[in-house]
């Protein structure tokens, strides 16, 4: 989180060097920069992670009233930034909107790699134990569905950050990671209804290559009970999967219907061959009895002709 506000910081320095080289304030600037570099060094000597997000969050609210008053920045504007670094200040110390903020970018990354299409996935989807998972993904030719469910340990992961050598931060982490792994394992699998495996989302990539370079233990832990861990870029690499396999069952299923349709093509076309040959045939005939009718015709007409010709000549 201290790292956010020190990034949050050096963005409102870069303002602040704009808007210097407009008004031409270098005494202003000078204090400022002397003010957050006085920032960042209490930022890391804090050793206590709320204290440190409380401390971080009134120093940069200072800052921006000073810059207010050296620069005349406007209070729209300086209360925009405010209410902003505000509500990720509660995102960060609060649980509950951490989970929201996960679920949040879970949603987006579905909607953007998939659409916004029911037949790949479904969002805050009811189960047969009353359990609601945060989204789910349709495989293709099988009723059973694949949980996706959002965990973002990131309490315990900041105090490492502040105190890389923490025990006790590394201990609450592996703690924290391995029940949700157990939590997800009971709660998103269901034989006959759902996968075999289910997906543990965790929104931050930090987190996730943190937990794979320096707990390979935990990685062990999900892949025995069957949770596949990923983060925002290989949620990507797991959807395009799906999209890959869906549009192959729906070329194989058009297959089969073109197989299906070309078998009904070859049946009539076999049809309409016996049904000509018997025409033709019948047409022969006709055509036989047509020829040994215009035989009989010229005989008869030839009788009748001898005999009108003699008449005659009697007369």
């Amino acid at each position: 989180m201290e790292l956010i506000l020190l990034v949050l910081l050096i963005a409102i320095l870069i303002m602040l060097v704009v808007i210097y080289m407009k008004f031409n304030r270098s005494d202003s600037f000078a204090r400022i920069e002397k003010g957050i570099e006085q920032n960042e060094r209490e930022l890391i000597a804090s050793k206590s992670y709320h204290q440190s997000l409380a401390k971080s969050y009134e120093i940069l609210l200072g800052e921006l009233s000073k810059t207010k008053e050296y620069l005349g920045v406007s209070d729209a504007k300086l209360n925009l930034l405010t209410k902003t670094i505000r509500n990720m200040n509660d995102v960060m110390v609060n649980t509950k909107k951490r989970g929201n903020f996960g679920e949040y970018q879970l949603y987006h990354l579905l909607s953007l790699y998939l659409g916004h299409s029911s037949l790949l996935y479904e969002t805050q989807y009811h189960l047969s134990n009353g359990k609601i998972a945060d989204a789910i993904l349709h495989i293709p030719n099988q009723k059973q569905v694949l949980c996706i469910d959002s965990k973002f340990p990131s309490e315990n992961y900041l105090r490492l950050v502040d105190d890389p050598s923490s025990v006790i931060a590394q201990r609450e982490l592996r703690k924290n990671v391995k029940k949700h792994i157990h939590d997800i394992a009971e709660k998103y699998i269901i034989p006959q209804e759902t996968s075999e495996e289910a997906i543990m989302f965790i929104p931050s990539e930090a987190i996730y290559l943190y937990l794979w370079e320096e707990e390979p233990q935990l990685i062990e832990e999900a892949h025995r009970h069957h949770v596949m861990m990923t983060s925002p870029s290989t949620l990507m690499g797991v959807t395009m999967t799906l999209l890959a396999i869906t549009k192959d069952f729906q070329r194989a299923q058009n297959i089969e219907k073109i197989e299906k349709q070309l078998i009904s093509l070859k049946e009539d076309s076999d049809r309409m061959i016996q049904r000509y040959e018997k025409a033709y045939r019948s047409a022969n005939t006709l055509i036989k009895q047509l020829d040994d009718l215009h035989i009989s015709m010229d005989k008869v007409n030839g009788k009748i002709q001898g005999m009108y010709e003699g008449e005659e000549k009697d007369g």
